[in-house]
């Protein structure tokens, strides 16, 4: 009987130790996978660079440059202290490539020749990534962009970027300065028009949704919605990579986004395609009331950060794990499911399905938006809680089992071979899902 029982123990003992270095081993692959995973890195920038007085030395704008770097942010647009100042100009871009920030730098589209200046002195500076040459200019101003363009390109590297930051569609027409036609918006023919004669290197624009009074944000969501699918499907027609602008901020009108809010806003553009975006804003220009107002950033006039500064960087913090292995993917459409049916008919039709390939079955109780991705035949799934005030889980139900790959905000999340995904998040979180 002792026998028996010591050769039972033996077996007990090695089944309990087999198990825990099978199960030691499946979490040293998921970590070995997502190690040796190369990030494609998602361009995060800001507008409104700190100001002259807080980067009036080489040493001050370095050290505001790093926090910028710290904050998880990579690119930033020059503003009007720099535009205006020659030697602020390249102290920032100097700061900037010690920090290893890349710049967008703004020109002025109403005064040609300094543009051009503008151009001549910083187009062989290191930390240069494009110019952007006006921002939200209306029709009109088309034709002189497209020949400031095609100068500019005339004496720049093929690598730099050229390009504009559009109106959104809530902009009034008359500042838009075109007219609807052959079934289209004024805003979609605002965008193709302005894509057809100036041909700029991507397409970007900025949309704010969140007002003072919450009790505004279902239309405003929508409209944003329509926005979206108008940038994206321009974008698309013109074969060019959209970016966009988040807002993190307030102004006269406006709120802060809280912790949810900017988790929603940030994963509605890239669950659109979106390759870039950056937010609105960084430094409080002044401290003075102006027209708008007072803004509020993520520091201050006087350089103290804020809480937006934190709750941005834990945002970015967060996308960084994902490794931008979503930005490999081509954007095809919308799988939704739960959500109200005019929010649902603000996304443009040809991009809306009813299931798609794998995707046979979303099952949750809460509203889910599916974006659907494709790379090289193989389908990626960005699934976004469309609710940013409460967590939902859901269950995504395959046609086929098929390997797949969960990647969030805990890096890779998920590794296994199934007919169905089980996910849980946040109040308008984002996860992206490599099937096959």
């Amino acid at each position: 009987m002792k026998k028996y029982l010591c050769l039972f123990m033996s077996m007990l003992l090695l089944t309990s130790v087999t198990s825990c270095d099978s199960s030691k081993e499946d979490k040293i692959d998921l970590q070995e996978v997502y190690d040796n995973t190369e990030e494609t890195e998602l361009l995060l920038g800001l507008w409104v660079t700190p100001v002259t007085h807080l980067t009036s030395t080489p040493e001050d704008a370095e050290a505001r440059y790093a926090e910028i770097k710290e904050a998880g942010i990579v690119m930033a647009y020059t503003h009007h202290h720099e535009t205006h100042d020659m030697e602020q100009l390249m102290r920032a871009l100097d700061a900037a490539e010690k920090n290893g920030i890349k710049m967008m730098v703004s020109l002025l589209p109403d005064n040609y020749r300094k543009s051009m200046n503008i151009v001549e002195a910083t187009k062989d500076h290191p930390a240069v990534y494009g110019y952007n040459m006006a921002d939200e200019p209306g029709g009109a101003a088309f034709d002189s962009l497209a020949k400031l363009r095609d100068d500019i390109k005339a004496i720049v590297s093929e690598d730099k970027i050229i390009m504009c930051n559009m109106f959104p569609n809530y902009a009034p027409d008359w500042a838009l300065g075109t007219k609807a036609s052959d079934g289209n918006t004024v805003y979609y023919n605002y965008l193709d028009q302005y894509m057809e004669k100036v041909r700029p290197d991507i397409l970007s624009f900025d949309h704010y949704p969140f007002m003072a009074d919450s009790n505004a944000d279902f239309n405003r969501i929508l409209i944003m919605l329509d926005n979206l699918s108008d940038v994206r499907n321009v974008g698309m027609k013109y074969n060019v990579d959209t970016w966009g602008f988040v807002q993190n901020s307030s102004w006269a009108g406006t709120r802060i986004p809280n912790d949810d809010e900017l988790r929603f806003v940030c994963h509605l553009h890239l669950i659109f395609g979106l390759k870039s975006y950056s937010y609105f804003l960084y430094c409080q220009p002044s401290d003075q009331s102006g027209v708008e107002g007072v803004f509020e950033g993520m520091l201050t006039y006087h350089g103290e950060k804020t809480d937006i500064y934190y709750r941005v960087q834990k945002q970015n913090q967060d996308l960084k794990k994902m490794k931008g292995v979503f930005l490999n993917y081509d954007h095809v459409g919308f799988v939704t499911h739960n959500m109200d049916e005019r929010h649902v008919n603000a996304i443009r039709e040809n991009l809306r399905f009813g299931t798609y390939k794998e995707l046979e079955k979303i099952d949750s109780e809460g509203m889910i938006l599916t974006g659907l991705f494709e790379k090289d035949g193989k389908t990626g799934l960005y699934v976004m809680n469309f609710d940013y005030k409460q967590d939902n889980t859901l269950t995504l139900k395959l046609n086929t089992k098929s390997d797949f790959k969960v990647w969030g905000a805990g890096g890779l999340e998920q590794m296994k071979k199934s007919n169905s995904i089980k996910l849980s998040l946040k109040p308008g979180e984002g996860k992206f899902i490599e099937l096959g």
